[in-house]
């Protein structure tokens, strides 16, 4: 049995309760528990039309207790200016404070809160310390479930699992709360939903994750490669929805090939300055490739090289050099279909999270 894969069989379906020709509320709901080693957020972010931009963050466990069981709820938001300045906060609860629905996205920690249906969503976040928003997101385009289960195991028995379950584009309206004023604003946003019970750092050796908007399709990707010990597989999650419908109008079985070119950055590793996917599903004639080519680094975090000794001796022991960057990139998309060749391209921002060593077997 193949040690990583996406869950798609008529057995799968069965197993998470799920049908896989429709996505329902209550799969935005709590999907997970708080034992040790699980996980869960919904995120949200958007880009806003003045060039601002905002993310927030709800999870029901601590992100430095993984480890422990119990919830922790904990909420942050981060919201760059149009000056490019960032705001920002990060706020814990008990679970006495907080509430998490199982029936939609239906979350309250503390005085923060976000309801939801896959395709309205309203999102809170309280002031507290003087950063917070009030903002509404309406769904453009239908939820993307790779493999019709958003669903990746891992281990040769399925012990491990790792999702993504998301509605690639919104349209958002509102207001942001920073220095003592609300900002109205409007633009474009994404969210998803992921649980687990494997951290990322045991499991992946990295992901390119991002999505591009056209004006003819919103383009979802999330490109997971496996660490040595799940044999480098490549596992991405990758679907072309089309901006009139809203509907998915492609979506990867996994057959994809990668080319490269990669350029040596200050942390010392080579990241991929141009990443072109080529897409064609078995047994089709379509053919869709993608190519990202970053412009400038937004962000970059490098875990290793900051780590003090203990931290990187803990890393040292589990054999990774952990490294994070986040792109403004062009996205150029091309779908061939015998004689028919639709081309569209656009701006977007990813990230490119690089936690594993240097290998040419993990196909970076």
């Amino acid at each position: 049995m193949a040690k990583v894969r996406v869950m798609n069989t008529v057995a799968d379906f069965k197993k998470l309760g799920i049908d896989p020709t429709q996505v329902q509320t209550w799969e935005d709901g709590r999907r997970d528990t708080d034992e040790a080693g699980h996980n869960e957020v919904w995120y949200f972010d958007g880009i806003f039309d003045n060039g601002g931009k905002f993310m927030v963050g709800f999870r029901p466990k601590s992100p430095y207790k993984l480890s422990e069981a119990g919830d922790e709820p904990n909420v942050n938001v981060m919201i760059t200016t149009p000056d490019g300045e960032t705001k920002q906060d990060f706020l814990s609860y008990s679970s006495e404070e907080s509430h998490i629905g199982t029936d939609k996205c239906d979350l309250k920690f503390g005085p923060h809160t976000v309801v939801g249906d896959f395709k309205n969503y309203d999102i809170h976040f309280e002031p507290v310390n003087g950063v917070g928003l009030d903002l509404h997101f309406e769904a453009l385009v239908d939820p993307f479930r790779q493999g019709n289960s958003a669903v990746i195991t891992l281990g040769d028995n399925d012990e491990y699992y790792y999702t993504d379950l998301n509605v690639p584009k919104s349209k958002v309206t509102g207001t942001l709360i920073y220095d003592g004023e609300e900002h109205e604003v409007s633009g474009l946003g994404y969210h998803d939903h992921q649980w687990m019970n494997i951290h990322p750092m045991s499991a992946w050796h990295h992901w390119l994750w991002g999505h591009l908007y056209t004006d003819k399709y919103t383009v979802m990707i999330y490109d997971f490669v496996s660490n040595e010990r799940f044999g480098f597989e490549r596992v991405p999650f990758f679907g072309i929805e089309d901006n009139e419908t809203g509907h998915v109008t492609f979506m990867t079985d996994g057959n994809v090939t990668v080319d490269s070119e990669l350029e040596t950055n200050s942390t010392g590793k080579a990241f991929p300055k141009t990443s072109k996917y080529t897409f064609q599903n078995k047994g089709e004639d379509k053919k869709v490739i993608f190519t990202i080519k970053w412009q400038d680094e937004i962000e970059t975090r490098d875990m290793y090289g900051n780590a003090g000794e203990q931290q990187k001796a803990a890393f040292d022991q589990m054999g990774i050099n952990p490294v994070y960057m986040r792109y403004y990139a062009t996205g150029d998309l091309k779908i061939i279909d015998g004689d028919q060749v639709d081309e569209s391209a656009g701006d977007m921002i990813y990230e490119y999270n690089y936690m594993g060593k240097e290998d040419p077997r993990a196909g970076v």
